[in-house]
């Protein structure tokens, strides 16, 4: 079918008796959903398997009954999803979903080429597709359509990204795209009904939802993977509210700082998601490098990492209740969301309706975590119907494979595999999974002959290898104490065999198997407070991520460390508040208190602790701790300068390899002597960070970027390589003693950076400014990216800067972002300057902006574990509210109220 055959249909059917949606509310399309936990958190209640559903198939016959049809099952889903770095992306979908606003944000940031096929066809044919079709026949156009498709996909296979309109979508334009999705993204883009209907305004919202049924299948049918695009919209007072198409609610009224607009910043969140979605199914290596680098533990696979855990989340649970995303993300390492549904039919399936919704979720998802996402199919659900409630059924072998492979198509970091089906379905699934990692799932609900210490979990362990899955996770319920016990020694027999394996996920289920959770070490499955039954039962125990962290310190696998703020002149920190609040509220009885000494060999009574566990480092040891390091992370080495020291412990510190090491690969939370200290900087995180939050899509870096920054100092130096690590090639320093910027200048023209994949020819230059009454270099662009590193209040007797930017600095057609490190006074004479810009463009974040976020990778690199992102910026505003020098409180109240801990 095509779509002009399907908008034929919808035109006659949009006479007839429209269909009942409900009143639109989030669960009103699931009638037939029980909430239920998953079945690893219950396995033991399954209490009948019944004969397996069936679904129809013929999308005719679902159209002829009034249902929601079926995603099409093609041959797209069994090809490798491969691709070449350089593989020409295609984007496909109905008018209003934002494909070609997509478009051009992935051109303007990965250099791609910019491909519309309504222009294309303009430029083939010499008149717009309404203009050809009014002067030749219908037959004449589709011949003309097909072979202007055909010759735009075939002279268009490296570095494009392509947009495609309606009129590609005839029966050879889909033919075309299949054969296209074989070596190709091709991906297909949707919205929620709302979005479309604002955008189209001449349907109503019946007619969108009932459009995007019958031509789902279609773009379905010819593409391999699919993004769903998040409306995103900004309220009154600058605040950005993801709503679904609901309005926002109105704010209070609030000072001009609070109320300033940043309309600029609309499409920031879309950007970020749909450039971290390219980079992962595209594998760009650069991409993923820097979106990693802010988040020190994303740099070691995390299935890898040793006791960290997936919170298991059902997707009913996500609609029937109103959950925090960020809140049920906290401080875990994965974020597991389980498909637990029936159809609206009461039949196990995944029509076009669910289909849709389920990307919906993943999309939603993905906009509020930072932690890998995993996609798990449960095997048994809770139809509607005849069957009492806790009993479930086995999906058939059909259903499920198509829930598995929605899943694939959306990119999921980690993807599970039920174990008890057979080879050739598993097989399907595993050859297509692209960058998916695939996770071998077992559930045992009793134990098998033998339990642990038999030969079937060892058997499942080797089939599972062998069929090429990434994890294996498996599971049986505990029937006594001394499982535990076997389930560890288990692990070990993994663990001791000659040719390493793969990693291993296995815990005993039901109430006695709550510890063996605990003590596993990886990708422990955990829930939140806010997921658990009202009266929990003996079958359905749950534990939650601080449950398992308390438990390894409680038996002693794990020490209480004790952090430090080294420096000079650090009594005034809000540091020790931001670490503490995070260790208490995380399960962990660690310390970060305040060492100021007037000497840097202070240094030796922090390391002398058995339970010292790093440090944050400040004026003016930053630099000068550098020759007592054994080891230094890449970017400490390229700044120049330190701010946290992790202790080597178990490590051989004459290891040459080391030096290329992050400290994430070192031992943490265990006591003993220190053997070594590792130094690293994250305060290029928190100004990386924070100009990302404020470039704007318009402002995406280009070769043509510049950057400037103001001082010369440490900051500087961390500035300067945030803008080298976003790939701003062109850097330009002011400082009011000249030679110190051409020294600092100098320190990073001499160094040799790594080339980028997309521009290997090009490398970041850093130029100096001599005075702020010179005009800005005729050669380069006007910056967008402007960072202060120097003091705003008075130091040593020394009057305050009071420093603004030239206006002839800030010419900028697009704006920009400036950031001040400065918190003291909050609102500075600069950003005052650059919040009477925001109507140009020009968005401000200072001090307060930064230290969190410099704050979050720190909190990693001490403990190995994720920051609570969300409450360390609460910490930081509260205590900064309760100094008696700020003269910004409604600021502060308004930042508050509308903070999160979101990625930029």
């Amino acid at each position: 079918m095509s779509l002009l055959e399907t908008k034929r249909k919808l035109d006659d059917d949009h006479n007839e008796q429209p269909r009942k949606y409900g009143s639109g509310g989030a669960g009103s399309w699931l009638p037939a959903i029980r909430s239920q936990p998953s079945s690893r958190r219950s396995s033991e209640q399954v209490e009948a398997y019944g004969d397996p559903y069936t679904i129809p198939t013929s999308l005719r016959e679902l159209q002829s009954n009034r249902g929601s049809p079926v995603l099409v099952d093609n041959g797209l889903l069994q090809t490798p999803r491969n691709f070449t770095p350089k593989s020409s992306i295609v984007l496909i979908g109905i008018r209003g979903t934002g494909k070609s606003s997509l478009a051009v944000i992935l051109a303007a940031t990965s250099g791609r080429r910019l491909i519309d096929s309504d222009r294309y066809f303009h430029q083939v044919t010499g008149c717009s597709r309404a203009a050809f079709k009014r002067d030749n026949d219908h037959a004449v156009y589709r011949q003309q359509e097909a072979r202007v498709f055909e010759s735009m996909l075939s002279d268009n296979q490296e570095g494009c990204v392509i947009a495609c309109g309606a009129g590609s979508m005839e029966r050879s334009g889909q033919k075309l795209l299949r054969e296209y999705a074989q070596t190709h993204p091709v991906i297909h883009v949707i919205r929620d009904p709302k979005s479309i209907q604002s955008y189209l305004k001449a349907w109503d919202i019946q007619k969108v939802r009932h459009f995007l049924e019958l031509s789902g299948p279609i773009y379905r049918g010819c593409s391999n993977l699919e993004f769903f695009n998040l409306s995103e919209t900004i309220n009154r007072s600058g605040a950005q509210v993801v709503k679904d198409g609901h309005e926002p609610s109105p704010e209070p009224k609030l000072d001009q700082r609070a109320q300033t607009p940043t309309p600029f910043l609309t499409l920031k969140r879309v950007q970020r998601d749909f450039l971290s979605f390219i980079a992962f199914v595209t594998g760009d290596r650069t991409e993923m490098s820097r979106q990693h680098a802010s988040f020190p533990l994303s740099l070691l696979p995390v299935e890898t990492r040793r006791n960290t855990s997936a919170l298991s989340v059902p997707f009913s649970a996500l609609y029937e209740m109103d959950l925090d995303i960020e809140e049920l993300e906290f401080t875990v390492d994965a974020f597991e969301l389980v498909i637990d549904v029936t159809s609206p039919s009461g039949q196990p399936g995944a029509d076009s309706n669910l289909a849709d919704r389920i990307s919906q979720v993943v999309a939603t998802i993905r906009r509020n975590i930072i932690v890998p996402l995993m996609y798990h199919v449960e095997s048994y659900v809770t139809p509607g119907g005849s069957l009492s409630p806790g009993q479930k059924i086995r999906m058939n072998d059909d259903t499920y494979l198509t829930l598995v492979r929605h899943g694939l198509r959306l990119g999921p970091s980690f993807l599970s595999v039920d174990l008890t089906r057979d080879d050739t379905l598993l097989s399907q699934v595993i050859n297509c999974r692209g960058k998916t990692k695939i996770i071998g799932h077992f559930e045992a609900f009793q134990p098998l002959p033998g339990g642990w210490d038999g030969v079937e979990y060892m058997n499942i362990y080797e089939r599972a290898k062998r069929l090429g899955c990434n994890v294996v996770r498996i599971c049986q319920p505990a029937e006594t104490m001394e499982d535990n016990e076997a389930v560890q020694r288990f692990r070990h027999r993994i663990q001791s065999l000659p040719v390493a394996g793969l990693p291993l996920i296995a815990y005993n289920t039901g109430h006695l198997g709550r510890i063996s959770r605990c003590f596993n070490p990886t990708l422990t499955p955990v829930t939140h407070p806010s997921l658990m039954a009202e009266t929990p039962t003996q079958l359905c125990p749950t534990i939650t991520a601080r449950d398992a962290q308390q438990a390894l310190y409680s038996s002693f696998a794990l020490d209480p460390m004790q952090y430090f703020l080294f420096g000079a002149n650090v009594n005034y920190s809000m540091s020790p508040a931001m670490h503490n609040t995070a260790f208490r509220v995380c399960g962990m009885p660690h310390r970060y208190t305040i060492f100021q000494c007037p000497e840097l060999r202070g240094l030796n009574e922090l390391v002398e602790n058995p339970y010292f566990g790093g440090s944050s480092v400040s004026l003016p040891y930053k630099t000068e701790v550098i020759p007592l390091l054994h080891s230094m992370s890449p970017h400490a080495r390229a700044i120049g300068a330190v701010n946290t020291l992790i202790p080597i412990r178990n490590n051989d510190v004459s290891d040459p390899r080391l030096s290329d090491e992050s400290s994430i690969h070192l031992e943490k939370t265990r006591a003993g002597p220190v053997k070594g200290l590792h130094g690293d900087n994250t305060d290029w995180i928190g100004i990386c960070n924070c100009i990302r939050r404020g470039l704007s899509p318009a402002n995406a870096v280009r070769p043509s970027s510049t950057g400037l920054v103001i001082g010369s100092g440490g900051m500087a130096r961390a500035a300067i390589y945030s803008m080298i690590h976003l790939g701003v090639q062109n850097i330009f320093v002011y400082n009011r003693t000249i030679a110190n910027a051409k020294k600092l200048a100098d320190h990073y023209n001499r160094q040799d950076f790594a080339s980028s994949e997309r521009s290997p020819d090009r490398h970041p230059r850093v130029s100096t400014l001599d005075s702020l009454d010179e005009l800005w270099p005729a050669a380069f662009k006007q910056p967008t990216i402007i960072v202060s590193g120097i003091p705003a209040h008075s130091i040593g007797g020394e009057p305050a800067p009071n420093f603004n930017v030239p206006t002839q600095w800030l010419e900028s057609p697009t704006g920009g972002v400036v950031v001040d490190l400065a918190y003291k006074p909050l609102n500075t004479p600069l950003m005052k300057q650059i919040r009477a810009l925001s109507h140009r463009g020009w968005v401000a974040l200072d001090g307060l902006d930064v230290l969190p976020e410099q704050g979050f990778a720190q909190f990693e690199l001490f403990t190995g574990r994720r920051a609570p992102r969300r409450l360390m910026r609460t910490i930081v505003l509260q205590e900064y509210e309760d100094d008696e020098a700020h003269d910004d409180r409604n600021a502060i109240q308004y930042r508050l109220r509308n903070l999160d801990g979101q990625p930029t």
